[in-house]
Parts: structure tokens; C-alpha cells; sequence
């Protein structure tokens, strides 16, 4: 298990009828998340600051996609071929001990 405070830029991707964790994402700044193309659903929401899915941080937020963007695909396009999604939150999450962007 790794520290509590070491991956504060994860995402959790929420389907949100049924409240399972479908995919992951990194956030890239307090308003974009990164995750793959193939995570998309049509409504999911995304969870911030989670380490552990029993004990949840005080300082958990949860937004939903303003805005999804993908990358163009081509006549060749697979499943896995581009498998880019940028996702805009409704609102920006703040920073806390649990949630920061990835330091590139």
C-alpha cells in the first residue's frame, strides 16, 4: 500500500446509476482530468482524494464532466487507436492534502 499523500492527482471514474469504479484518470490541473477514451459513459462522476474506498479523507470532492474531448479519429480507428479522453469538471477541485495536480 502506498502513502496516503503520495498520489494525490488520481481520479476515480464513478458510472452514476450504479456507483461502480470503472477507470482511473490523473489530474492534470484544478479543472481537466486525463483518463482513456474507452472510460467514457455516458453520465459518470469523478471522485477526488480517495486512498481507500472503506475510510474516505475528510477532504473528498466529487465533480461531473462539463465537457468531454477526444482525439479525431480516422477510417482506422479501433478501440484502442487514440485512446485519449480530456475531461473538463463542472466546477475546479481544490488543492488539499489528499488532491493536487500531477507535478509534471
Amino acid at each position: 500500500e502506498c502513502n496516503i499523500n503520495e498520489h494525490r492527482f488520481l481520479v476515480a471514474l464513478y458510472t452514476f446509476r450504479s456507483r461502480t469504479l470503472h477507470c482511473g484518470g490523473t489530474l492534470i490541473n484544478q479543472e481537466w482530468v486525463l483518463s482513456a477514451a474507452h472510460c467514457d459513459r455516458e453520465k459518470m462522476k469523478l471522485q477526488f482524494g480517495l486512498h481507500s474506498k472503506k475510510v474516505p479523507n475528510k477532504d473528498k470532492q466529487t465533480r461531473v464532466p462539463k465537457e468531454k474531448f477526444f482525439c479525431d479519429s480516422n477510417k482506422n480507428y479501433t478501440k484502442w487507436n487514440k485512446d485519449i479522453m480530456l475531461i473538463r469538471l463542472n466546477r475546479p477541485v481544490r488543492k488539499s492534502a489528499h488532491i493536487a495536480p500531477l507535478s509534471l
